[in-house]
């Protein structure tokens, strides 16, 4: 039997070092197919990157609801709040949809027939999230009002998009007319996960659209200022993100400074900028 890698063109191969990590690519050293022709228990997504056809299919036939699948919380809720999340989060990446996950693949047949099969209030946020701005245009022409008639799981498309930092997905949607001030995971807004991701360009994208500059997340209790603070000296993204410019756009734009800025560890840079 031929040896065979699930991996995402996207995202470099990674063995997950936790026993389910590790379990998972043991499996995926097989041939997926053959495990799925075994009984192996699948979903959309997993049929999707597979590029199976028949099985993404048989999944939506079974639940037309799953087009709307994605790599969250939401459908794929933790057991244990110490964890990190399904494994999903690894191999196919964060806030993925079955679209993207076509797309990513380059399953184009696969990609077409999940578009025929979605529902046209969720193809505009599709077409923002895939920066498709040709079908974004062409649906928004003929479905003015679209985003007034948003679900909240569709509203909180905006922060996701934030979150997985794509800012071209954001002027989209803000453009169609998304509220700025939805809350997404943590109860933070796109501006918050702006901040956080040190997104100078998103973060004035969202300024346009006059968010609310003081309101706070869910979770730590911060403003976007005090996520982008916060995130300059201690995240992931303080070596690639425009920290500087990010802070700046906000304090410009009106933000309050946090009382004592230092505790919450920013880079010097940032802290050269503060008033």
């Amino acid at each position: 039997m031929r040896s065979t890698w699930i991996t995402n063109p996207r995202r470099p191969s990674t063995c997950c070092a936790s026993n389910k990590g590790a379990t998972i690519c043991a499996i995926v050293r097989m041939s997926p197919h053959y495990l799925v022709s075994r009984g192996c228990k699948t979903d959309l997504l997993m049929a999707t990157a597979l590029g199976d056809l028949d099985l993404v299919r048989h999944h939506l036939d079974d639940d037309p609801a799953c087009i709307g699948m994605s790599v969250t919380e939401e459908w794929f809720p933790k057991k244990d709040p110490r964890a990190g999340g399904t494994i999903y989060i690894w191999m196919l990446g964060a806030n993925r949809t079955a679209h993207a996950v076509a797309r990513d693949f380059g399953h184009e047949e696969t990609f077409h027939f999940l578009m025929e099969r979605t529902p046209q209030d969720l193809k505009l946020a599709l077409a923002c999230e895939l920066g498709d701005e040709s079908t974004f245009q062409i649906y928004l022409n003929r479905n003015p009002d679209a985003a007034k008639m948003l679900s909240e799981a569709e509203r909180r498309k905006l922060p996701t998009a934030a979150q997985s930092n794509n800012t071209n997905a954001v002027r989209l949607m803000l453009e169609a007319g998304w509220p700025a001030n939805t809350p997404g995971e943590m109860g933070a807004t796109a501006l918050h996960w702006a901040g956080f991701n040190g997104n100078a360009e998103m973060a004035r994208e969202i300024l346009r659209f006059q968010p609310d500059l003081e309101l706070k997340s869910q979770e730590y209790a911060g403003t976007a200022l005090s996520w982008a603070l916060y995130s300059s000296g201690n995240s992931w993204r303080m070596e690639t993100g425009d920290f500087v410019g990010t802070v700046r756009a906000l304090l410009e734009a009106g933000a309050v400074l946090p009382p004592h800025p230092e505790a919450l560890e920013p880079s010097d840079a940032v802290l050269e900028v503060l008033p």
